[in-house]
């Protein structure tokens, strides 16, 4: 298996710097100098598909930054942002190129959007075009690298409200005794519910299944080959099991979604969710919601014994494999710069609520003097690279069909866990 973090012990690493506000000693990762040597590219004109919300990138000033630097390096170029959602993003791009036409000329995507696309032949790959040891985190796949971060990090922790509770669960037993606890003490509360998650979809599962691994293998949902699933075991039907019975004792609301997670606890209803460091930043983002010093961030919650590991990548850029000529040199140029440029990466990292992807940004003061950052890299450090390999789609796919079943009470966990195996074996042969 292909490992989306090129060495998942430098994140530990920061980690620990982070926390004790000394700052990474990466010397000989220096970020590419704001400053252009002054040679001038042609005036191009540019589409960026990004899977980022509408308001992100309006927040965080791309355009004006890529105006501005535009003005010194390629003047007269233009760039428009169109946004979708991940999965819409995906199917365009598979449609466009069938089409062959309507193309963007780079991406602002997944980490396993890179198994399709290079499967497709859609991305180009990117090792000539950048200095992959500037980055902390890369898409590499079939030894070869299709991505380079905007951000590292993409992972699901435990967000609490400090006005409910002090200090976050350490196990799931702690959990449900903290949720009762709550329950009787915010009766008053209309709508009011301890904990909240995701009811629907896998990424919610997976990082529970990585905390039982009898076999030691990289990441839990595949063989040690890390292609053949492997879901139906322990670790899924134990992770079902334990879902569902939060449902049952009235830990979580009887139906969730990602907008019930998310609004639920912005409004104070909720004193602990699963959700993703995408979801702090913002104008309207928990940050802005429940204030700063209202917020905490935690890893999940020991399972079984185990640590649950959330599914670890980041934002990435991708460069589309029709990308050519004038319009590659201005991308390359640009991205070269917005992705190293450490006052830039944190206007829409930090700012946000993420972790850069540059290796220079951890020794910028306001890195390593955040609190929230670095409790959300106290919980990233706990996560494994999500695989991008084509079969983790199946993967996905079963997996979530499966979820929403037990959540629905159609199917017994272990019936899930059968299915779910099916599920893959036959979606992963239809490859073939």
């Amino acid at each position: 298996m292909k490992k989306s973090f090129k060495l998942l012990s430098i994140v530990a690493l920061v980690v620990v710097m982070i926390a004790t506000a000394i700052a990474p000693t990466m010397a000989s990762n220096k970020a590419t100098d704001s400053e252009s040597n002054n040679a001038q590219l042609p005036a191009v004109d540019l589409l960026l598909w990004s899977k980022e919300a509408g308001t992100f990138h309006e927040d965080t000033g791309l355009v004006a930054a890529f105006d501005a630097w535009a003005a010194e390096n390629a003047p007269g170029s233009t760039l428009t942002v169109e946004t979708m959602d991940v999965e819409e993003l995906r199917q365009n791009l598979q449609n466009a190129a069938l089409a062959g036409e309507g193309l963007p000329d780079f991406l602002w995507t997944v980490a396993d959007h890179a198994g399709p696309f290079t499967e497709a032949g859609l991305v180009q790959p990117l090792d000539e075009l950048f200095d992959m040891d500037a980055y902390l985190n890369t898409v590499v796949l079939d030894g070869e690298t299709w991505g380079i971060p905007f951000s590292a990090g993409n992972h699901l922790m435990l967000i609490y409200n400090k006005q409910f509770i002090e200090t976050p669960p350490a196990t799931v037993e702690e959990l449900i005794a903290m949720s009762e606890q709550l329950k009787a003490d915010n009766a008053d509360v209309e709508g009011f519910t301890p904990f909240l998650f995701h009811q629907g979809e896998s990424f919610w599962v997976l990082p529970w299944m990585q905390a039982i691994n009898p076999d030691g293998v990289p990441f839990v949902g595949f063989a040690a080959d890390g292609v053949t699933p492997d879901l139906n075991n322990d670790s899924v039907v134990k992770t079902y099991a334990m879902l569902y019975s939060l449902k049952e004792m009235g830990v979580t609301a009887n139906e969730c979604d990602y907008d019930c997670l998310d609004g639920f606890f912005k409004e104070g209803k909720a004193a602990m969710t699963i959700n993703g460091d995408w979801s702090l930043g913002g104008d309207t983002g928990m940050i802005a919601s429940i204030g700063e010093e209202n917020l905490g961030l935690a890893p999940f919650p020991m399972f079984e014994g185990g640590q649950p590991a959330p599914l670890v990548g980041g934002a990435y850029a991708m460069i589309p494999a029709a990308t050519e000529g004038d319009k590659l040199d201005v991308v390359v140029a640009f991205l070269d710069w917005y992705t190293t440029d450490v006052p830039t990466v944190l206007t829409y990292t930090l700012d946000q609520g993420r972790l850069p992807g540059v290796l220079a940004a951890f020794d910028d003061p306001a890195i390593s003097e955040n609190r929230l950052i670095g409790e959300s890299a106290a919980a990233l450090a706990t996560g494994v690279p999500q695989p991008v390999n084509v079969e983790m789609r199946c993967i996905f796919d079963g997996i979530t069909q499966e979820y929403q079943a037990v959540m629905n009470g159609s199917s017994t966990p272990e019936e899930a866990a059968a299915n779910a195996q099916a599920f893959a074996e036959t979606c992963i042969a239809d490859f073939e």
